[in-house]
């Protein structure tokens, strides 16, 4: 089956840092492509031009530049019958395609982001017009995480998504119909950069009173929906154990200052340069012993299946993690780490003392490297997909 999926920001390949959007893009692909579907990427050319100025390089193997307002003329030209759309940042470009089945990617919960962003620029109502427009186009939808289905349905049952899609697209009514149907359930792909692999790589040492150190690693971008909390007294917790805290959190590209973290690390945090290419930043992380993401609980975090921290599980490493997110669900499932409230400063002490037992960390390496086999790895996302695709959806 010949497959198109659009992302909606720069991917591996082009010799720049990549985001969430960008890696999901490259997974579905690697994912599409192990289940033997053709998968093309197309990568929007004015955003590129944001990032390259000076010029933009040619597209990676397996992709395309295109302008978005070309967008229907590129799916006509390669004859995909598949065209999945991650968010629905681009989706203004598209419209119904006899032969064209259109999957809308529910990456993010991108109008809870804009709430929670200072620099999203938009209101309620502008994000969510483009979202009801999306989902009246699509005939399925991929969520990235089993908490994001009710949201879907939540979505997609909108007066508004049935009338556009009725009127404006000619396409059956969603009211006589089981919407669920429609949902399939995609985690996150993380391709493995060459020559990485899933395999910790053990960083411990010992320190002058013979007691094990670890390195607790900090990274991802900064952004105000998923700030490294305002609670410092947990970071402070692991130095005052004993061990090391590195951190590593450049800005996003299209970022704004207004969404750099809020508090300030503990003294004696290592701090280091970035961003980094994707496979020397799955090397920085696979240099920790665990990762570390903490956060304000909100709804935003409530339905997050946090990038950050899937590509540590993916890569092997463990996680010490906020309660109430889709990777806590899993983190607990699977025995992949801690979680935890970050206002529990007891807690915190627990898990200083916890990680220097090398079974315990050997325990929880083989809980992430579980994940990263079952549920990360890129054929394995998408094989529940996959499977509807070529049962006819």
């Amino acid at each position: 089956m010949r497959i198109l999926v659009i992302s909606n920001d720069v991917i591996p390949g082009f010799g720049v840092p990549v985001a969430a959007p960008g890696l999901r893009a490259a997974g579905l692909a690697e994912g599409l492509a192990a289940h033997r579907h053709q998968v093309s990427i197309a990568v929007p050319e004015d955003l590129l031009r944001q990032v390259f100025p000076n010029g933009v390089p040619p597209a990676p193997i397996g992709s395309s530049i295109v302008s978005p307002p070309n967008l229907m003329a590129h799916i006509e030209e390669i004859g995909a019958e598949v065209v999945v759309f991650i968010n629905a940042n681009l989706s203004s470009h598209l419209r119904p395609l006899d032969g064209v089945h259109f999957v809308y990617d529910l990456f993010a919960p991108k109008v809870l982001e804009g709430m929670a962003s200072a620099s999203a620029g938009r209101t309620f109502g502008e994000v969510a017009q483009e979202k009801e427009r999306a989902l009246a186009l699509a005939d399925s939808v991929w969520v990235n995480g089993k908490r994001k289905t009710g949201y879907a349905v939540g979505w997609l049952l909108r007066d508004e998504v049935d009338r556009i899609r009725t009127q404006d697209f000619a396409k059956p009514s969603l009211r006589s119909t089981d919407v669920t149907k429609m949902i399939s359930l995609v985690e996150m792909p993380v391709p493995l950069p060459e020559p990485i692999q899933v395999d910790y790589v053990d960083t411990a040492v010992t320190n002058d009173d013979s007691k094990t150190v670890r390195r607790f690693g900090i990274a991802g971008y900064a952004q105000a929906w998923s700030s490294l909390s305002s609670i410092s007294s947990g970071h402070q917790a692991i130095i005052d154990g004993g061990h090391e805290l590195h951190c590593l959190t450049p800005q996003h590209w299209g970022g704004n200052p207004a969404d750099a973290p809020t508090n300030a690390l503990p003294d004696g945090t290592i701090f280091h340069d970035g961003p980094l290419m994707f496979e020397d930043f799955a090397r920085w992380v696979q240099s920790m012993d665990l990762m570390v993401d903490v956060f304000e609980p909100s709804s935003e975090r409530f339905f997050a299946m946090i990038t950050r921290s899937a590509v540590a599980l993916r890569l092997g490493v463990p996680l010490v993690h906020a309660v109430d997110s889709e990777i806590a669900d899993l983190v607990e499932f699977y025995d992949a780490g801690w979680v935890l409230d970050p206002q529990d400063q007891y807690r915190w002490e627990q898990i200083a003392k916890e990680v220097r037992d090398d079974s315990v960390l050997s325990r929880k390496r083989r809980g992430a490297r579980r994940i990263s086999n079952e549920r990360f790895d890129p054929s394995a996302a998408l094989a529940e997909a996959s499977a509807r695709l070529g049962a006819g959806f």
